[in-house]
């Protein structure tokens, strides 16, 4: 019996929720998911420039987990590139470090604690249309315009 995941830990999310390619109409039933826990292993050592060790720990995972999720990733991001598929950043396993929400109508992204609620309006143009990022992109929350 296999024993159960252990949630790796996020400190960002994307700032889009996937890619399809131009000139084509998207298929989401051909589109390739890439999970949360794939995003932030390609973002720690790719982007970050971090050595895998480094991103284990930010993690919460080992430097070989943190091997095979990169691997699959950039498998993923291939077929999408070669294949001209559309691609979906959600899901996974994973607990987000800290509370993000983003207002709808400017798109002001908020970082709190987690322990603190989310804010009722917007600090930047006062709108009340604020979103959990959380919900869209771990639950895919098919509510707000990104997930729609």
């Amino acid at each position: 019996m296999a024993r159960a995941k252990t949630p790796r830990t996020l400190h960002d999310l994307p700032v889009v929720k996937g890619f399809r390619p131009m000139w084509m109409r998207t298929n989401y039933r051909q589109a390739i998911t890439l999970n949360l826990e794939e995003y932030e292993a390609i973002r720690l050592v790719d982007y970050e420039s971090m050595t895998q060790d480094e991103a284990g720990e930010l993690m919460g995972v080992s430097r070989p987990t943190v091997t095979r999720i990169y691997e699959s990733a950039r498998k993923k991001l291939a077929l999408a590139l070669v294949e001209g598929r559309t691609f979906v950043i959600e899901g996974g396993s994973v607990e987000i470090a800290y509370g993000i929400y983003q207002c709808e109508e400017c798109e002001h992204r908020v970082q709190l604690p987690t322990d603190e609620p989310m804010p009722e309006v917007c600090i930047a143009c006062g709108s009340e249309k604020m979103i959990s990022l959380e919900d869209c992109f771990v639950r895919g929350c098919r509510r707000c315009r990104r997930c729609r």
